[in-house]
């Protein structure tokens, strides 16, 4: 589809409006850059799925004990999870492609470096800088597929970003198990090789004028100030960080559960953990189908952690067979998998103006990063410290937190017959 663009600079007919704040809307959507910006996502959710797959190497290699091993998965996350606000203002000053691309080289930086760790720090401090770059992208992405997208589009637009997290963390799980024999530093230079390579992808096919980064109002601690104290974008939050919570203590753990427990392989245990990853993403993607017949979001939300809460019992359990446990899994990740892409689908409408959508992403992404930081952790240290039938104590604390922020959206946000939220 002809989008008007030319490389680096804006064609002459371009199918741009201009609004009132005088950012230029898309008349069309380009369905091929949405796909070009929405692999960038998948390319960094990567290192969580490498990370996750080698649990059981690395604590064979570096001597480590659960806890320890889970805190490489966990801090990815932690930059985001200090400062992703801050980091939402930088994409906003910044601009989003010049962000997405310092993204992919700082997550190929950081898994070029950790590839040469010998002992945990040196490979923490490696993850955090991976975790940088993610954070960049993750919220300098979004903000450039609005751009590029109509706005009859852009709901299921941020639907198909929504699957980027699952869709990488899948692969990986399919791919890294072929290359797990060579040893876990392999699995980092390829996946820094991934980034480099696509960050000149970003650069070279995202043109330049894609990237509207005005700001409604030249005070941007004014800007802050709107975000944070308005309910939509803060309760938006809070239900993505325990989404998070909850994938990346299920995910993360999963390979660990099925190699510990039931005594599989990595491989055969990478695979199964992948399963439920890519049930994951066909929940994303069914997202569509509920933003399309304009189901509340607060609605899909309680009725997932609902379910949450329940099945963790069951995948938990010594009791039932290893695919009685992955299918359990999986239907948990599916049906949670309704929550972010319906966030995201409703953040745009949330922020209310364009130049505040960076600024709510980033609201998200530091609320989504201490999820993930604090989720495989959390798992990690009550299964360490009291056993695998102890872990849906984890599950069942967040789908009650779950279901109270999804019944709050719906006090606190007045419902419509258009609205997701």
């Amino acid at each position: 589809m002809d989008t008007g663009f030319a490389s680096g600079r804006a064609s002459e007919k371009a199918p741009y409006l201009k609004n009132k704040s005088a950012v230029r809307v898309p008349t069309k959507t380009d369905w091929k850059l949405v796909v070009v910006l929405v692999v960038a996502g998948i390319v960094g959710a990567f290192q969580v799925g490498k990370a996750a797959i080698a649990i059981p190497l690395l604590r064979q290699d570096l001597g480590l004990e659960l806890v320890s091993a889970a805190w490489v998965v966990g801090a990815y996350a932690a930059l985001g999870a200090l400062a992703g606000l801050t980091a939402g203002i930088g994409v906003s000053l910044a601009g989003a492609r010049n962000a997405a691309v310092a993204g992919l080289l700082a997550v190929a930086l950081g898994s070029a470096l950790g590839a040469f760790a010998s002992h945990l720090t040196p490979l923490l401090v490696t993850r955090v800088i991976e975790g940088c770059g993610f954070l960049a992208i993750t919220i300098a992405i979004p903000t450039l597929i609005r751009s590029v997208t109509a706005p009859p589009d852009r709901a299921l637009a941020m639907v198909f970003w929504a699957a980027y997290m699952p869709a990488g963390m899948a692969i990986m799980m399919f791919v890294g198990p072929l290359l797990a024999p060579y040893g876990w530093p392999l699995l980092w230079q390829v996946n820094a090789a991934l980034a480099a390579i696509y960050a000149a992808v970003i650069w070279l096919l995202i043109p330049l004028d894609a990237d509207d980064h005005a700001v409604a109002d030249r005070s941007l601690l004014n800007n802050v100030g709107r975000v944070l104290t308005s309910p939509g974008p803060m309760l938006l939050a809070a239900a993505f960080a325990l989404y998070t919570f909850q994938y990346g203590a299920m995910t993360g753990l999963m390979p660990t559960l099925l190699v510990e427990r039931a005594g599989l392989t990595i491989a055969q245990a990478g695979s199964l953990s992948a399963l439920t990853v890519v049930a994951n993403t066909l929940g994303n993607l069914s997202t569509g189908i509920f933003v399309r017949l304009k189901i509340p979001t607060w609605a899909v939300m309680a009725s997932a952690f609902g379910f949450l809460g329940v099945a963790s019992f069951g995948i938990f359990s010594d009791a039932l067979p290893v695919m009685a446990v992955v299918g359990l899994a999986s239907a948990s990740l599916a049906i949670t998998g309704l929550v972010p892409a319906s966030i995201f689908a409703a953040s745009p409408r949330a922020a209310g103006q364009a130049a505040l959508l960076a600024l709510t992403l980033g609201l998200i992404a530091q609320a989504s990063n201490i999820g993930q930081l604090l989720g495989p952790a959390a798992l990690g240290s009550v299964v360490h410290h009291f056993g695998w039938d102890r872990a849906p104590m984890v599950f069942g604390v967040v789908a009650v937190a779950g279901i109270a922020v999804a019944l709050g959206l719906r006090r606190i946000l007045q419902p419509n017959a258009g609205s997701l939220i």
